[in-house]
């Protein structure tokens, strides 16, 4: 099997996973009212969309607090969930941002050097610089255009805050969106704000693994200082036995200023 189809068969299980655990808390935690009864009229009430969204910020640890499960199963829920599905999420992402690097960073680092005549270190400080304003515009500043359009309360410094504290994997809850009263296609527009989240922080990791590179390549790594060795106690608490230290060679006094009892006068 491919890398390419691998990465697609990831994708497609952490979708299904998004997907159970959407529908798993949906049916824990969705209120149970008399039949007849009408919804609150912008009650989120634990449809599939809220909870599809609940459950990326549970497994991406971005976690906005706005909701939280009630019952004791959804609880229970939860953590055997956010156990087994942020492991995997960071796998996902990783083996995705990964798969990126030669599209987005090897292919590009190439050309410069070939096309450009740049040299290797001056292609990836260029490279690196023009991936971060890419990410910057594709994943901060556009998306908060959107937001700050689409939720009415919020400025553009709002928007723009709360992108960077949810790529940040922050999440003060401060700002969700989709919570405004009256909003059309609420559904539709949680599930394309989970997708905006993991597509962000996939970039991220994007921009971390190159930033890494770039820091190797000029010899970062190397020019820290080692770890300092640990001191005898601290190494006989590890566990490990200190090395013994090596005897010193006693100073003998020269002999001839050694005097004994027989040479007192008397």
């Amino acid at each position: 099997m491919g890398r390419g189809a691998a990465l697609a068969l990831l994708a497609a299980a952490y979708a299904g996973l998004l997907l159970l655990g959407a529908v798993g808390l949906r049916v824990l935690e969705r209120p149970r009212r008399p039949p007849g009864s009408p919804a609150p009229p912008n009650a989120s009430d634990w449809d599939l969309a809220s909870s599809f969204l609940f459950a990326t910020t549970l497994l991406t640890t971005v976690g906005y607090g706005y909701m939280a499960p009630l019952s004791d199963g959804g609880k229970v829920f939860c953590i055997v969930y956010a156990a087994l599905g942020v492991p995997f999420t960071m796998l996902v992402l990783t083996a995705a941002a990964q798969r990126l690097m030669g599209p987005v960073t090897e292919r590009p680092l190439r050309y410069l050097q070939a096309r450009g005549g740049f040299s290797r270190r001056g292609a990836a400080r260029a490279h690196l610089a023009l991936l971060l304003a890419v990410v910057l515009a594709l994943f901060l500043l556009l998306p908060a255009a959107a937001f700050c359009a689409l939720e009415a309360s919020w400025s553009y410094l709002d928007a723009v805050y709360f992108c960077f504290i949810s790529l940040a994997t922050i999440g003060l809850g401060d700002f969700v969106p989709g919570e405004q009263p009256g909003q059309r296609l609420r559904g539709l527009y949680k599930v394309a704000v989970a997708a905006y989240l993991l597509l962000g922080l996939t970039a991220v990791l994007l921009l971390a693994q190159t930033l890494q590179r770039v820091a190797e390549l000029h010899g970062l790594p190397a020019a820290l200082p080692p770890l300092a060795e640990p001191p005898e106690e601290a190494a006989r608490i590890l566990g490990s036995e200190a090395p013994a230290p090596e005897p010193r060679a006693e100073e003998q006094p020269p002999t001839a200023t050694r005097r004994g009892y027989a040479s007192i006068n008397r």
